[in-house]
This record gives structure tokens, C-alpha cells and sequence, in this order.
């Protein structure tokens, strides 16, 4: 619908920065959700039910190009910052499957944080089922391979490193998450709601910049002696391969003076279907199962 257009492309590419078309595709939801979308918005199933996908191309052209403009201007200040706590179906068992405890939680390209409050959603792996009842968020998945082994930990302090954090408390940016979804994805839509709640009066420090200079100085600022775990998922694809080196480099010096275990769900190849699982309790980063990119399956390998 796009590329055969020279008025629609040269729309699309006045958006800085990529994906593109994910960028383009969320401001006009964005605008929608502000302003209504007039013929447009009976295409789209997050404001209308049943919509039809059936002559939306000529709807979605004259709302483009009547909001140029400010697309363009989405399209140089806003990023594809998706945050989908369902992760946390995978990342909680890697935690689990180091041996602390007690530690201060860093999330690498947190977005909105919503992954640090990975203690505080309710679970359910198959018939297995850990957390807190009666969170606003309940967190589901098919579980395929080995079961995860709960048990309690206590998270210190809850850091998240982005280069544009987005603040849960913020209107703008929380319709900017929520713009970020496809129209179809009720769920999803309804669980980062919930999710952006909690977020919005949880006890997190978000802080603008790059992982690779301000992992250190983070990771040297808690308390001497305290254990941390480096978390990240999705982000090593925006890395340069030199940057993903660096933070290995910080994380075996900070090695040293405190215990740092890393807890990794990364896709790097665009091609793949599900994204690996990590972890390195300071001999090496060891694969240790696998999960759909958002969460909706998750198969542990064999654990010793």
C-alpha cells in the first residue's frame, strides 16, 4: 500500500528512525488516539469492533498526508520502544536459575521499566503458578520443555539503562507504548495498561543513556559488596558488535568487588522465531532455553 505510493513514501521516509514503517504505523495510531480518526477509524479494531480491514487503503492515505507534519515530527523525536512485560514468563526462570537471592536488578534498554517489576506480576507456567495474588497483572504462557523452579528472591533496588527511557507516570508516553501495538492485540494492549499502573508508583530509576558508558558507573554506584543482575531483552540488535563487547568488559571487571550474574533473552538474527535464553553466573553466557519473542511460550532445557 505504501511503496507503490510517491506521496506515502515520501511521507515514511522523513521517519529518522527505524523500523520505519513501525514508527509511521504507530503515530498514526498516536494521532487516532488523541484526535479520532474520522473514515479511518472504523478500520481500526482498537476503536472499533469488528472493523474491516476492507478499504482502509484510502482512509489511511488521506489521514497520512493530512497529518504529515506531525508524523514527521513523531518520526524524529519517537523510537520503537516496545515494552512487553509477558517477557517476564522468561526472564523471571533465568533469574531463578542463578544462585542470588538478594540483588539490585539493571535492565538494559528498559524502555518504561516495565520488565523490573518482574517480581511483582502473577504467573502461570501450564498448571504451575507463582506471584502475587491479586496483581493487575497476571502473566500466562505454554510451557514446553523443563518446569521453571520458583523460589522467593528480594530485588534491592530496580535500575533501567535506556538511551530515551519513557516515564510510566507520562500521558504521552504511555500512548506512545500503547500506540506501539498492533491494532488487533487486545490483550496485549490491556496487560500494558495494567502493566504502566504499577509501573507509574513502583520505586525505579530510569536513566537516559548508553549501556555501554553508564552500565559501569551504575553498577559501581550500589552498595559495596552487593549483588546485581544485568538484564536485557531485544536490545543486543541495536548494539554495535564493538558496544556488546564493551559490556561483557564491564561486566567481568565489575566481577571483582561484587557478584554480577546476567540474564539475556535476545533474537539477534531477524530471522528467528524464537528468541534465546541466557544466563552468566561469571563463567560464560550459557544457553539455557527458548521463548516466543512476546512471551507466548517458553521451553527451559533440561536442568541438572
Amino acid at each position: 500500500m505504501i511503496a507503490g505510493d510517491d506521496e506515502l513514501m515520501r511521507v515514511l521516509n522523513r521517519v529518522e528512525h527505524p523500523p520505519e514503517p513501525n514508527v509511521l504505523f504507530a503515530g498514526v495510531q498516536f494521532i487516532m488516539m488523541r484526535d479520532g480518526g474520522a473514515d479511518l477509524e472504523c478500520h481500526y479494531p482498537n476503536f472499533a469492533p469488528d472493523a474491516p480491514v476492507e478499504g482502509v487503503a484510502g482512509p489511511f492515505r488521506e489521514f497520512v498526508l493530512a497529518n504529515e507534519e506531525e508524523l514527521a515530527e513523531i518520526g524524529r523525536t519517537r523510537y520503537t520502544q516496545t515494552n512487553e512485560c509477558r517477557r517476564c514468563v522468561a526472564l523471571l526462570p533465568c533469574i531463578w536459575m542463578t544462585d542470588l537471592d538478594r540483588f539490585h536488578l539493571i535492565d538494559l534498554g528498559s524502555s518504561a521499566g516495565l520488565n523490573l517489576l518482574v517480581d511483582r506480576y502473577h504467573y502461570r507456567w501450564g498448571d504451575l503458578t507463582w506471584g502475587r495474588e491479586g496483581s493487575a497483572v497476571s502473566l500466562a504462557t505454554e510451557c514446553k520443555g523443563s518446569a521453571p523452579r520458583p523460589r522467593e528472591i528480594e530485588i534491592l533496588s530496580r535500575t533501567g539503562i535506556d538511551r530515551h527511557p519513557l516515564n510510566a507516570s507520562d500521558p504521552g508516553d504511555r500512548d506512545w507504548l500503547l500506540a506501539l501495538i498492533w491494532p488487533e492485540h487486545h490483550e496485549r494492549r490491556e496487560r500494558l495498561r495494567a502493566a504502566l499502573a504499577m509501573a507509574a508508583t513502583a520505586d525505579i530509576d530510569l536513566v537516559a543513556g548508553d549501556a555501554s558508558a553508564l552500565l559501569a558507573p551504575t553498577l559501581d554506584g550500589l552498595p559495596p559488596g552487593e549483588a546485581a543482575v544485568v538484564m536485557h531483552s531485544f536490545v543486543l540488535n541495536q548494539f554495535h558488535p564493538s558496544a556488546r563487547g564493551q559490556v561483557d568488559q564491564i561486566l567481568e571487571d565489575s566481577r571483582s568487588h561484587r557478584r554480577v550474574h546476567r540474564v539475556s533473552m535476545e533474537a539477534l538474527d531477524a530471522h528467528e522465531s524464537a528468541a534465546a535464553l541466557s544466563i552468566d553466573v561469571g563463567d560464560g553466557l550459557r544457553e539455557v532455553g527458548r521463548a516466543q519473542p512476546h512471551g507466548e511460550w517458553l521451553e527451559l532445557y533440561a536442568l541438572p
